[in-house]
């Protein structure tokens, strides 16, 4: 299902599925990072839709790849103003280097702490940051008055303290509790956009773990009739074919609609929804077999969950697609 996709956004399809052959699929964060600054998929004039292209192709081959590729562009497109020449911090290094992979953008995906400015200056904790590295850069919400801001701070960064937390999803990516402690805030743009491009890339990345999972179904079907016979297999297949594309759907929909948190409230519950459905019907369709660890299908089942818990569990994402999208009492 391409629909019109420009050559472009093609490209970036297939730049992500070459460097996808290229990483191990515990791919460190930085490797990642490297890598797709060296294919040509770290760009802050690329559209959404091609980022988006791009992710699900990687996730498609490792998870964990896909999530720190997404994670990484929501970050560069949050702060790309800083690199473009606007306010304190324009030209600052640090930020260009995000373009150029030397340094990995990670973002605070959990509400469960979250810090709180004033003066510049951030204290408490943030949950859940992730992909952590030795001198990353961490987009984190902080409460500011009655507000939250989004503050881009360095991890190497005086006043900074990294808890690594040990999961056992998304292997090669590296997630952390982080402490401030007066550490600078850079003021990174408006939260509400910066959530919706993080919740729409995570949907691409449910996608690649929906796509990857209807792939080893297929491998399975055609080597044998599955545990259900070949009617229950086909119809089984045929329901995550479906739901994947449906899902799909609402996350390029989404890129359209950049800054609209419903949207990707929306393409993030339909993509989770999908690829924990294709992972339980994987099950299904590869028998016993995907019980054993290590299997690829019971890596699956551990990443689907950790994409739907972060940025965003399903009752937050109902909540926000409740809030734009139905209608308010007269």
């Amino acid at each position: 299902m391409d629909f019109d996709l420009s050559d472009v956004q093609l490209s970036w399809r297939e730049k992500a599925r070459g460097l996808g052959r290229q990483l191990a699929e515990d791919a460190a964060a930085a490797d990642v990072v490297r890598g797709a600054a060296r294919v040509g998929l770290l760009d802050t004039r690329a559209d959404l839709v091609a980022a988006a292209l791009a992710v699900e192709a990687l996730a498609s081959v490792s998870a964990a790849a896909g999530m720190a590729l997404a994670l990484h562009t929501t970050a560069i497109l949050a702060l790309a103003r800083l690199r473009q020449g606007s306010g304190a911090h324009a030209g600052d290094d640090r930020f260009s280097s995000l373009v150029r992979g030397e340094t990995v953008g990670a973002l605070a995906l959990s509400s469960e702490d979250v810090p709180s400015v004033e003066g510049g200056a951030l204290s408490g904790r943030a949950s859940w940051v992730g992909p952590i590295t030795e001198h990353g850069i961490a987009i984190v919400g902080a409460r500011q008055g009655s507000e939250i801001a989004a503050c881009a701070v360095p991890l190497d960064a005086r006043g900074v303290s990294v808890a690594t937390v040990s999961t056992s999803a998304l292997r090669g990516f590296s997630w952390a509790y982080v402490t401030f402690a007066g550490a600078p805030c850079i003021a990174a743009g408006a939260p509400t956009g910066i959530m919706a491009k993080a919740r729409t890339l995570i949907a691409a990345s449910a996608l690649g773990i929906a796509n990857r999972a209807l792939r080893e179904s297929l491998a399975v079907a055609h080597r044998e009739r599955g545990a259900g016979g070949e009617q229950t297999v086909q119809g089984l297949l045929a329901d995550t074919a479906t739901e994947l594309d449906a899902a799909r759907m609402l996350t390029w929909k989404a890129c359209a609609d950049s800054e609209s948190l419903a949207a990707a409230s929306m393409a993030k519950l339909a993509a989770t929804v999908a690829a924990q459905r294709a992972v339980e019907r994987a099950t299904q369709v590869v028998g016993v077999d995907s019980f054993r660890r290590g299997h690829v299908i019971e890596r699956l089942t551990q990443d689907v969950r950790a994409i739907e818990l972060f940025a965003g569990r399903t009752e937050a994402l109902r909540e926000a697609v409740a809030n734009e999208e139905l209608p308010k009492p007269a």
